[in-house]
């Protein structure tokens, strides 16, 4: 009897960064990125986690992906958005 096929999930890196609004600030410069490493089957989902963990607009993108061995080491669960 064959076993369960499993899912194969990658580790994307996903950069989130604030919209800019209208207006100028004081100081002119854009707000530093965050990065999150979220374990997902495809990266459509990887970018849906974690703008879903966004409050206001933002600009999501895949920047990147870690090895598996880096994704052990870190202890990341599937799904579980982490800032790196």
């Amino acid at each position: 009897m064959p076993g369960r096929a499993r899912s194969r999930y990658t580790t994307y890196l996903v950069s989130v960064t604030a919209e800019r609004s209208g207006g100028r600030g004081r100081s002119g410069r854009k707000p530093a990125p965050l990065v999150y490493a979220v374990m997902k089957p495809n990266a459509e989902a990887a970018m849906a986690a974690v703008r879903s963990l966004a409050e206001e607009p933002v600009a999501v993108a895949i920047v990147g992906s870690l090895s598996t061995r880096v994704s052990k080491g870190l202890k990341l669960k599937p799904g579980e958005p982490r800032v790196v």
